[in-house]
């Protein structure tokens, strides 16, 4: 038999009952309260008295008369209003797409086109800068250290099975991890004269209403990151067309231009700009749009498709440039004195949409007449794999003439 060593082991339990029972048989101290408040006229009341005492029930009615009164969404709402309003929201996409944005807001589109004032700009930089992308693209997509659940995957063949969640890095903290590394190294490598006449703004909101064809609009959407300037972008100008008054619009007959909007009668229709006139960087110089997948989708489970993602790219651009232009010019002007021009910029974090707007008129009745200007080019790819591959990570595929036009964008005047 091996002899063990003797543990002295307490039971709470016991322990607790012999604390109570001590902790009980001990006489109060008397600490001559009652007599000191007394000599200072302040009456001491038996607490038994007073739980003996019946009390008045509380009017549940008469405390709620003073709180805030429910809003109905109905005639009784103070902003509801007879005459409704189509409005387009951040997570919104039109049917048609592009060609249904350019009737909205009367754009001339210029496909696979680039100003002259940005192809100027563009310029090759060295390959250390490139390498500063590549590890700014590893730190957002694959090596940052925050991780949340992640969307629910589905299989549309088999709908009913459920795929384990997995913990990973969100589509809009690498889209916004990404956009602003990228921002930061332009900032660096452009000069303290540019550099110092930037500045950012995230969620700038902006809201735009107007009037077509006996409806009224409202876009009220936000820009992700909004780059300002001290000096407004110069107008991109137009070589290619002498008249665009003949240029007609891309006809989307039956569907009407407002299909797809949502019709409200609970709205303000005030004119919204994050920034007062007096501010010496007010120009609107290039916004980013971040593009969420699990967010931006059609309502019907349809397959987004490119010409919805140009067509939201275009009505962002313009809800920009339109308030930027009411901003500078007054509430109720139609015919600008000066074009407004808005650099966009449209991601998913790996896809890259650039477009160049001119704002010329806000006189959107009819098809005659003035009207606006857009120069979009296609999808181009930052890289082609950025993740782990086998417990790997890897970034392959990697394009430079994303951040050049970036770049370009950024040192654009």
């Amino acid at each position: 038999m091996k002899l063990s060593q003797i543990l002295y082991k307490q039971h709470l339990g016991r322990l607790t009952r012999k604390l109570w029972y001590i902790q009980g048989k001990r006489t109060p101290v008397d600490l001559q309260t009652e007599a000191i408040l007394s000599a200072k006229g302040i009456t001491v009341e038996d607490p038994n008295e007073i739980l003996k005492s019946k009390h008045k029930k509380l009017n549940l009615k008469q405390l709620n008369s003073f709180s805030k009164p429910l809003q109905t969404n109905d005639e009784t709402h103070p902003d509801w209003k007879d005459r409704p309003c189509l409005t387009y929201s951040d997570n919104d996409l039109l049917i048609e797409g592009l060609p249904q944005a350019q009737n909205i807001t009367k754009t001339i589109v210029f496909e696979n086109v680039w100003p002259d004032a940005v192809e100027k700009a563009t310029k090759d930089v060295s390959d250390n800068i490139h390498e500063i992308v590549k590890r700014s693209i590893q730190t957002s997509v694959i090596f940052d250290a925050h991780q949340e659940l992640l969307p629910k995957v589905k299989d549309p063949v088999r709908y009913w099975w459920n795929f384990p969640r997995a913990m990973g890095i969100t589509d809009v903290r690498k889209i916004s991890n990404l956009s602003k590394k990228l921002l930061h190294l332009c900032h660096c490598i452009s000069g303290s004269e540019i550099a110092n006449s930037r500045s950012i703004i995230d969620n700038a909101l902006i809201q735009v209403p107007f009037e077509k064809e006996f409806d009224l609009y409202k876009f009220c959407l936000t820009m992700d990151v909004t780059l300002m300037s001290e000096q407004p972008l110069r107008p991109a100008g137009l070589d290619s067309v002498e008249n665009d008054e003949n240029v007609e619009l891309p006809c989307i007959h039956p569907i009407h231009y407002s299909a797809g909007l949502t019709q409200q009668n609970i709205y303000k229709f005030d004119n919204v700009f994050p920034l007062v006139s007096d501010y010496h960087k007010k120009n609107i110089h290039t916004v980013f749009i971040f593009n969420d997948p699990t967010k931006v989708k059609n309502l019907t489970e349809i397959e987004v498709q490119e010409t919805q993602i140009l067509g939201r790219a275009l009505i962002k651009a313009f809800t920009a440039a339109a308030g930027s232009a009411r901003q500078k010019f007054g509430t109720n002007i139609k015919d600008l004195p000066e074009p407004i021009t808005i650099q966009c910029i449209h991601l998913d974090g790996k896809g890259f949409y650039f477009s160049v707007y001119q704002l010329n008129t806000l006189n959107l009745e009819g098809e005659s007449g003035m009207k606006n200007y857009s120069w979009v080019l296609p999808k181009i790819n930052l890289y082609e794999t950025g993740g782990y591959v086998d417990g790997k990570p890897v970034l392959e595929g990697y394009n430079p003439e994303v951040f050049k036009r970036i770049l370009a964008f950024y040192s654009n005047n």
